[in-house]
């Protein structure tokens, strides 16, 4: 009864294991799990901070649901009340170069390809920002410089000059500089 017992807890591991194997993430899949089309994020940042390389992330929406496709995440989602947004991807796969980096650029009022000023630039309750190993480099209303263009095809470009921690007195602190471009991949 025992070897039979154990036989049964061998078999139900096999089987566990083969289960397991057959769900893991389809590399044919961009992102590896089939939420959607993956966006490839390029940073080159100098100033206070220099940093260059590339990570991948999920292509984001406002409404908490997965894109299709590049065409629709190039279209940008709508939020609750109608309004539509391109939402630069910002939770990065992994580390940029070694680092953490965080996203947070927003187009407001997206009407599709073309070049955004920094009046249509936010992100979730702010302004647009770059965070490396939790510093973060805001937009400040006089002294940031900041535009997107993108191509209809979920790609684009952020060039921004001055984000800047926040100094003593609540004023600009160490600043940087760069750029951050996107393409995306069906």
């Amino acid at each position: 009864m025992l070897r039979a017992g154990s036989m049964i807890v061998t078999a139900v591991l096999i089987a566990g294991a083969a289960a397991c194997s057959s769900s893991a993430s389809d590399s044919s899949s961009p992102t590896g799990g089939g939420v959607g089309p993956q966006v490839t994020v390029t940073l080159d940042l100098h100033g206070a901070i220099s940093l260059s390389g590339r990570q991948n992330a999920a292509a984001p929406s406002d409404n908490g649901a997965f894109v299709a496709n590049c065409g629709e995440y190039a279209k940008g989602s709508k939020d609750k009340n109608g309004r539509v947004f391109y939402i630069l991807a910002g939770l990065l796969d992994g580390p940029v170069a070694g680092r953490k980096v965080t996203l947070e650029m927003w187009i407001k009022n997206y009407r599709g390809p073309g070049t955004y000023n920094k009046d249509k630039l936010g992100a979730p309750g702010s302004d647009p920002s770059i965070a490396v190993d939790n510093q973060i480099y805001g937009t400040w209303p006089d002294s940031t410089a900041s535009k997107a263009v993108t191509d209809g095809k979920g790609g684009g470009v952020w060039t921004f000059s001055k984000l800047a921690t926040t100094g003593p007195g609540g004023k600009p602190g160490a600043a940087v500089s760069g750029t951050v471009k996107w393409t995306c991949h069906d």
